[in-house]
């Protein structure tokens, strides 16, 4: 009965093999358009491989370099620098500021959950109060009113409101405005006052300053709003806790008349959509890759087009060899836990 039961795995573990190695060469085949000069061009990315923070640089070392060939304008990372398992601690904070500013391009990030949000919980190895790991990220992060990246260039922030890291800039009638909204429910927590006190001035401050944002860049062409929360439940209905942000970025779209588009990471999982395309018509999202899929987005703005946000290329983030060496030892893993 052993036997037939190990021979059956790993007759599963070939067929998930397989395919794994034909779902990476299909997201693999985007090809790149040639550009017209009045198109502008940016990256995002987002949801860093959840490894330890020895292997960091090693694993984010290709997309990365693959970045910095593209030359884009922007590079805008929707937040999740640190892994769902991995300690928040200072040096791994550190370190993923020191990654986003080894990119040639000027660069904003937004952040996520994983690191400061979650870092109290258990499962992280070393825990740590959240509001002190979202404090050390103001300070070290957004203490400048300048992008990261090797080319910083001069930005509006949220600072004076106790908010720095909410950005804004317009690059070539483009305006790009991020918001501090991310998963794990916000930081709503009813059965803890202070992180729900947490998430209620934040939420304020986000609507406060999307809607300041689009009154100064009332002249765009477009706007790039970059969050990193999957508001989301089912198709394009908001979870209650995003509720009041996402309808109030969604009027704004009808009330300016012009294409928003709401880029975001958190589930890790790629999507390109409109979300409530007969109510909101000018509202589109797209979700960026995430772990463990290590890919950017090459997305063009085009506002002459219908759909002015056009992902052009996914940026691979590693060889075929090491994502297909790194997938199947997930997979292996995934199926002795089952065993077990």
């Amino acid at each position: 009965m052993m036997l037939k039961l190990k021979k059956s795995t790993y007759l599963i573990f070939i067929f998930l093999a397989l395919i794994l190695v034909f779902s990476y060469v299909s997201i693999n085949k985007t090809k790149l358009k040639s550009i017209s000069p009045d198109v502008l061009r940016f990256i995002s990315f987002g949801d860093n491989p959840h490894v330890p923070e020895a292997e960091v640089e090693n694993y984010l070392r290709m997309v990365l370099d693959s970045i910095n060939k593209h030359d884009p304008s922007l590079v805008i990372h929707v937040g999740d620098t640190v892994g769902g398992r991995e300690p928040c601690t200072n040096s791994m904070i550190d370190l993923q500021k020191k990654v986003l500013n080894s990119i040639n391009a000027p660069v904003i990030y937004t952040p996520g959950d994983n690191e400061w949000r979650d870092c109290y919980q258990e499962k992280k190895g070393e825990v740590y109060d959240n509001l002190d790991r979202l404090n050390y990220i103001r300070k070290t992060y957004f203490s400048k009113n300048q992008t990261l990246g090797r080319n910083p260039i001069d930005i509006e922030n949220q600072g004076t409101d106790g908010f720095p890291e909410n950005s804004r800039l317009m690059i070539d009638n483009v305006a790009f405005i991020t918001a501090h909204v991310i998963g794990s429910n916000n930081n709503f927590d009813p059965s803890d006052e202070r992180n729900t006190n947490e998430f209620n001035k934040r939420d304020i401050a986000n609507i406060n300053w999307v809607r300041d944002s689009f009154k100064k860049y009332e002249k765009a062409s477009a706007y790039v709003v970059a969050i990193h929360a999957d508001m989301y439940t089912e198709g394009s209905t908001f979870s209650p806790v995003y509720e009041k942000f996402g309808l109030s970025l969604y009027n704004l779209s009808n009330d300016f008349k012009k294409p928003v588009l709401i880029l975001y990471g958190d589930s890790h999982e790629y999507k390109n959509f409109q979300p409530m395309k007969e109510d909101y018509p000018l509202i589109y999202a797209i979700e960026n890759y995430g772990n463990p899929d290590i890919k950017a987005l090459l997305i063009e703005v085009d506002t002459s087009k219908k759909n002015p946000f056009i992902v052009v290329k996914v940026i691979k983030g590693e060889s075929t060899k090491t994502w297909l060496l790194r997938n199947l030892r997930r997979v292996e893993r995934k199926l002795l836990s089952i065993i077990s």
